[in-house]
């Protein structure tokens, strides 16, 4: 179920970023009842005056509602300002790790079951920042090195004892 508002664009000074905010009507109706946990913290695809779309996820903003973190970059291809007022709509994001996986990673996953179950074992969150890392590279050839490297990694440290500095190669 898609949910259109608008929404003005602000600054949150103390963490540093943009965001838009999300009323907490809006959460609820797209919240579904089986849903465990907080109803501020959801995934979900976002798209900005029918131009934009990305995955994001809620964070509670303390004053009933909630927000999600819009970029410098995003709103440089909006072309908009803080304070300009946007149309926003959202939906419930239900995919597996809560973003698009690149294909490449994928692919890796299939090839190495261990490195799989490993990965698996993870919380959303760490997933999720596996795959924003590897996606964060433009060819095809670095997501797959990429991929390769943090799976390695993953499969050398101890099953149980995750350590995202090991995980990047710090330690």
């Amino acid at each position: 179920m898609k949910k259109r508002f608008t929404s003005t664009i602000q600054r949150l000074d103390k963490l540093k970023l943009n965001h838009l905010t999300i009323p907490i009507q809006v959460l609820e109706e797209i919240r579904l009842e089986d849903d465990q946990g907080s109803v501020y913290n959801q995934r979900i695809i976002v798209t900005v005056n029918n131009q934009l779309t990305w995955n994001g996820g809620t964070v509670a903003l303390g004053d009933g509602n909630a927000y999600i973190s819009i970029s410098t970059k995003r709103m440089t291809e909006l072309g908009v300002n803080i304070g300009d007022v946007v149309q926003v709509e959202i939906e419930r994001d239900d995919s597996e790790y809560g973003m698009p996986v690149p294909e490449e990673f994928e692919a890796v996953l299939e090839q190495d079951p261990i490195a799989k179950e490993r990965f698996e074992l993870l919380s959303k969150g760490k997933r999720r920042a596996i795959i924003y890392l590897i996606s964060q590279s433009k060819s095809v050839d670095k997501r797959i090195e990429k991929s390769l490297f943090f799976m390695q990694n993953l499969k050398n440290m101890p099953k149980g004892d995750f350590n995202m500095r090991h995980l990047i190669g710090k330690e």
